[in-house]
């Protein structure tokens, strides 16, 4: 997305100092180490998310057996990732007890603002979107992650406000 940015010349941070640069970066961090691997854990490790939704939608583009080896060796791939972070090892409930933590911790520094940072989107809020509305809108067996987004009601706004401002086409009116 940043060099997506650059390249059309937009820049999302110019409005920040270094200060808040850092701490940007730090929560990008936090956003990809935890909800990025939950998701992962969750589509690829859980049981039945992975034989209800990931299995059939991941192979569903490819020809018998190439779908079945191809999957598995997906699979394969994002266990050794998870484990190499150490998630491979962590319960369900461990997963979601760190999606939690990170959650409240974007709630506390959003707080009662818009975005994150003065009064514009910067990449944070982009990469929160991302991975926030993809929780609430992706049909799971189990909706405990979206459950617990959406005790976040601070995170549920900027959703609200970047779909609202960046999303919705103005010429539909909703009834």
């Amino acid at each position: 997305m940043q060099k997506t940015c650059r390249q059309m010349g937009i820049s999302l941070t110019d409005h920040l100092d270094a200060s808040q640069k850092a701490d940007m970066r730090a929560y990008m961090s936090l956003v990809n180490n935890i909800l990025g691997n939950a998701e992962l854990y969750v589509s690829w490790l859980d049981n039945s998310t992975f034989t209800e939704i990931t299995k059939p939608r991941y192979g569903s583009v490819y020809p018998w057996p190439l779908k079945h080896v191809l999957t598995w060796q997906k699979q394969r791939q994002i266990k050794k990732r998870l484990t190499a972070f150490g998630w491979a090892q962590k319960s369900l409930d461990e997963v979601y007890n760190e999606v939690d933590n990170c959650c409240h911790a974007l709630s506390e520094r959003l707080g009662n603002k818009k975005f994150f940072f003065n009064d514009r989107p910067t990449e944070l809020d982009a990469l929160v979107f991302g991975h926030v509305f993809t929780l609430l809108t992706t049909s799971m067996p189990e909706n405990s992650l979206a459950s617990i987004v959406r005790s976040h009601s601070g995170l549920i706004a900027l959703v609200k406000t970047i779909e609202d401002r960046y999303f919705k086409d103005p010429e539909v009116t909703r009834t």
